[in-house]
């Protein structure tokens, strides 16, 4: 079969274009991009569609990015092929933004897509932007994905039609080969322009594609086939356990105010869909798909089975915290910790009555040895219980008197290092209480509050 057939056949297939659709086609003057350009000049003879080019000099290569842009803008002169050309300084966004060439690169062309569909002014379901990726670009990706550990979505690797908001991406040569492709410019006695960064071997990408893939190649000649069917087959599995995560989505989730609410009835399903669930939630709660990894959805899966008051950080200053056999999901909230203010008294002990006060203690003065300090728990934080010595974890204490989790950190306490003299509106240390070998006595009350309590 024919290059054009084959693509056109596959283009009608996943209807990437109709009458009357607008296709913005990303042109680099590399063979793949040089390639879809003849092809869908080709197809306009099939079908009525608007089609016009846009070339993006990210800023990295100096003059052979001239070069690749001028090879663009004539070729496009000699095909009558509208042509837009966007300068968009990568590297700068690069380190303004913290990212990689890669990322900053993906990022720069998204918006650079965007604004010029908003300068053509086509009606969202009529636009397209069309992608050069094909079936090696195909194999590639699933091998990066499956080295970095992924799911049946990440071995479906590239999709033919790509849906984000309003925008609909196509890729019509991933039927084909990058050989393929080739052949067809060859024959046709098209050149193209070569990018030197594809030869750099410190990209992962250049390795899989000039290493690891030709090796395959060598056990199984059609192994770049072989997985692009296998993605295909990944792609059907995906749409379908999406479809299935949909339905129990709406029995299982709620969204109240900023917090999606999980009903713990959801452990009660197949693993894998409780998974998908989970991804569909901390998707919608972090408003992006990117960060929210596997470690994230088994963390918050294991939630469904931990005790009351387990939480665990999610990206994206996310928070799931298990309340009564209930999932919570939403941002964390700001930590309201402020501590109490004590107000100090040192008099003599004269053998005076000492009065019981939640809010007023008073302990041996000439028991504390180092500098006191008010403060919230740290590790290895203690009480003495006894006059024997006894100490307890203050941990442990606030576990017996069924303190929540999230309220431990809040209490204000008085300290000697990791000796606790006094957990503010609670309990104070053995150690340090009135005797009658007492000479000085410490009075500690919390500012603001009556003497009487």
């Amino acid at each position: 079969m024919k290059i054009e057939e084959k693509v056109f056949s596959y283009i009608e297939e996943y209807k990437m274009i109709e009458t009357g659709s607008q296709v913005l086609l990303g042109i680099s003057g590399g063979a793949d991009s040089v390639c879809l350009l003849f092809l869908l000049k080709e197809y306009q003879k099939k079908q009525d569609f608007a089609l016009r080019g846009i070339h993006i000099n990210h800023g990295i290569r100096g003059e052979e990015a001239r070069r690749d842009q001028e090879f663009t803008k004539k070729l496009c002169e000699e095909l009558k092929i509208p042509l837009t050309i966007r300068y968009c300084p990568v590297p700068e966004i690069a380190a303004a933004q913290k990212l990689s060439l890669e990322e900053a690169g993906r990022i720069a062309r998204r918006m650079a897509f965007e604004e010029e569909g908003r300068a053509w002014g086509p009606s969202p379901e009529k636009f397209r932007i069309a992608l050069a990726h094909h079936e090696n670009d195909q194999a590639e990706t699933v091998l990066h994905n499956l080295i970095r550990g992924t799911g049946a979505g990440g071995l479906a690797g590239i999709r033919p039609v790509q849906k984000e908001g309003k925008k609909n991406y196509i890729r019509p040569l991933l039927c084909i080969s990058r050989e393929e492709i080739r052949e067809y410019l060859r024959q046709k006695g098209s050149s193209w322009v070569e990018d030197s960064t594809n030869q750099d071997l410190s990209y992962t990408r250049n390795r899989i594609r000039q290493i690891l893939i030709p090796q395959m190649e060598q056990i199984n000649p059609r192994a770049v086939s072989h997985i692009g069917i296998t993605a295909g087959y990944m792609a059907k599995i995906e749409e379908y356990l999406e479809e299935q995560a949909d339905k129990l989505y709406g029995s299982y989730v709620k969204k109240q105010e900023e917090q999606y609410v999980v009903s713990g009835k959801l452990s009660g399903e197949k693993e894998i869909m409780q998974e998908y669930v989970l991804r569909k939630v901390l998707t919608r709660a972090a408003g992006s798909q990117k960060d929210i990894a596997r470690i994230h959805i088994e963390a918050v899966k294991n939630l469904l089975m931990a005790d009351t008051g387990s939480s665990v950080s999610l990206p994206y200053d996310l928070q799931a915290r298990l309340e009564y056999g209930t999932l919570v999901i939403g941002r964390k909230e700001e930590e309201q910790r402020e501590k109490v203010s004590l107000e100090f008294r040192i008099f003599p002990y004269e053998k005076q009555q000492i009065p019981e006060k939640t809010y007023t203690k008073w302990f041996d003065y000439d028991k504390i040895k180092d500098s006191l300090e008010v403060r919230f728990r740290l590790p290895g934080d203690y009480f003495t219980i006894s006059a024997q010595g006894g100490r307890k974890k203050l941990k442990d204490y606030f576990i017996d008197c069924k303190i929540p989790r999230r309220e431990r950190d809040r209490i204000t306490l008085l300290a000697e290092g990791s000796h606790i003299l006094w957990a503010v509106g609670l309990r104070i240390s053995g150690y340090y209480k009135i005797t009658s070998q007492t000479k000085r006595v410490l009075e500690v009350h919390v500012k603001g509050v009556k003497e009487d309590e």
